[in-house]
């Protein structure tokens, strides 16, 4: 073979290689992360140990959520408009699931930031109205304070404001608090955090088909 119809069979060779690298690459390019109303942690993030009552008054730890994935909403049971009306929303995406046969993939959490009045008895006889399904968390005074873990890992935001001039023997607040939903992954990891719309009045709110597409998207992406 002469040099010149070497170095041309190299360079075919050469290229070959290099075409055959680029398809290989583009073949085992990850999908791009879903674009979700909120937050995506590809690798999710480790909750700290915690210990909670659910309205069944049994302990809820972090075992609790291995195996299953878990939204969770936060409130209280007297808000007057937006904790019950974000878990009436949850209700119509888990009527949607259960319409798709996938009702046990999903379990929603409702985690009280008003523990005093939202006693396990107060929970079992709130909680269960939007969904016999639905799982209420509360927990009582302890001074190891093992809940604040679950709310810190999370990013649970919340105040208990005294209600002025009012008589301190009733021990009155108002409690305010945000408004998002955190998506738990089945191995207990934090996988996501869901944004609500908000309308030009202010009020937050979430749409059921958003919440739905935007989990189902999560778990196509990851498998």
């Amino acid at each position: 073979m002469s040099p010149r119809a070497r170095m041309l069979a190299g360079f075919i060779a050469a290229n070959t290689i290099i075409a055959i690298v680029a398809v290989l690459v583009l073949l085992n390019r990850p999908a791009a992360p879903p674009l979700i109303q909120g937050v995506l942690l590809p690798d999710g993030r480790e909750l700290a140990e915690f210990s909670l009552l659910d309205h069944h008054n049994r302990s809820f730890t972090n075992s609790d959520l291995s195996g299953r994935w878990h939204l969770v909403s936060y409130g209280f049971t007297t808000c007057p408009d937006i904790c019950p009306t974000t878990l009436s929303q949850l209700s119509v995406v888990a009527a949607a699931l259960e319409q798709q046969g996938a009702g046990d993939d999903l379990r929603v959490l409702f985690y009280t930031v008003d523990h005093r009045r939202d006693t396990v008895g107060q929970m079992a006889s709130y909680v269960p109205f939007f969904h016999p399904d639905f799982v209420g968390l509360t927990h009582v005074d302890e001074a190891e304070n093992p809940h604040l873990p679950f709310e810190q890992s999370l990013g649970i935001v919340a105040q208990l404001v005294p209600v002025a001039n009012a008589d301190p023997a009733l021990n009155e607040y108002q409690v305010n608090h945000g408004v998002t939903l955190f998506l738990i992954n089945p191995d207990g990891k934090l996988q996501a955090i869901f944004e609500p719309d908000r309308s030009a009045a202010g009020v937050h709110s979430f749409d059921p088909d958003k919440v739905l597409r935007d989990y189902l998207a999560i778990r196509g992406y990851l498998g």
